[in-house]
């Protein structure tokens, strides 16, 4: 489940947004999916709401362990993210991350080196495939640059697979052969 358009990922999304937990009335349930509308537009047809689909794709996800349902009376029910659903939802952000170019390049280059131990060997090359797939020049197994500011996304991919003090992130302004690099990011 990493289509991050699926209706499911939509609900899982939105619940993240929602600080892990989400409140319904199992009396107008069209209230709380009109409040979460921009969440779940999907389950919308010509303005009804399509009631029996939210509640199957509510059930997928309580049968897959992605959300815990909980009703607190007879009227309201709590749906709250579970691991395995936060999970999911950091994995769709790291699938969807890109870098933010800016209008006119700071000459500032910024060096991403890992030494990542054996012993993190899949997240090791996780972390490398993602900076190939963010456009970062590779100048070494280990050793990428960009010109574009990176620090919040390669921190972010880091604590996701648990690798941070293994990475350094190095600022220079100018170094040997910078040409052939400027040509690769066309500044």
């Amino acid at each position: 489940m990493s289509k991050q358009k699926s209706r499911p990922v939509q609900i899982l999304n939105y619940i993240a947004t929602g600080s892990g937990i989400l409140l319904l009335s199992l009396i107008a349930p069209e209230m709380g999916a009109k409040l979460i509308n921009a969440g779940i537009r999907s389950y919308f047809r010509k303005k009804r709401f399509e009631k029996h689909k939210f509640l199957r794709d509510l059930k997928t996800l309580q049968k897959r362990n992605f959300i815990s349902i909980k009703y607190l009376d007879k009227e309201n029910v709590e749906i709250k993210l579970a691991k395995k659903g936060k999970i999911i939802i950091l994995k769709n952000k790291i699938d969807g991350l890109k870098l933010k170019t800016l209008p006119k390049w700071d000459k500032k280059w910024r060096i991403v080196m890992f030494d990542i131990p054996h012993e993190f060997k899949k997240a090791r090359d996780a972390f490398r495939e993602k900076l190939k797939g963010l456009n970062f020049y590779p100048i070494q197994k280990s050793v990428f640059i960009t010109p574009y500011p990176c620090e919040d996304e390669i921190d972010f991919i880091a604590a996701f697979y648990n690798i941070r003090n293994y990475i350094l992130i190095f600022y220079i302004e100018r170094f040997e052969g910078e040409e052939k690099i400027k040509h690769y990011f066309n500044i």
